[in-house]
């Protein structure tokens, strides 16, 4: 079965711990209609106040994507990964599958364009942390 480094692990925390900042960010300047609404969820959202909404559940959502990105990270550097932190990853690496599938039926081409990629990747990163970790004292260090 496939077992990632400690080092891929790593590497793979910190660059989800990155790109969901920057998505909360992104989240956070579409909450203050920097980004235009018509530009978000596919171009499906029909108004400023449906926009709130499911705006602020992505917010919460990368937020709760950075922290599992955090915890995994400090798990990591204690030599032991519990099974929920591993199922949390599972869970997520299928939302952005999900999401991914969204984005190529997306009726804006920006959307589709640019986030599709970036789903498809974080899918897959993110399921790089599913596979069960622990210390093992002949891993190169």
């Amino acid at each position: 079965m496939w077992k990632p480094t400690k080092k891929t692990r790593t590497m793979t925390s910190k660059i989800l711990l990155v790109i969901f900042s920057f998505t909360s960010l992104f989240h956070f300047f579409a909450l203050l209609q920097i980004i235009p609404y018509q530009y978000l969820w596919g171009g499906r959202l029909q108004s400023v106040q449906e926009m709130y909404l499911m705006e602020s559940i992505s917010l919460v959502s990368n937020v709760f994507f950075v922290y599992c990105s955090y915890i995994y990270l400090r798990y990591l550097n204690l030599g032991f990964v519990p099974v929920w932190i591993r199922i949390v990853f599972g869970f997520i690496s299928g939302i952005f599958f999900l999401n991914t599938i969204g984005n190529l039926i997306a009726v804006t081409d920006l959307e589709s364009l640019l986030a599709t990629p970036v789903t498809a990747f974080l899918a897959v990163v993110s399921f790089t942390l599913v596979p069960k970790y622990e210390n093992q004292t002949s891993e190169p260090q």
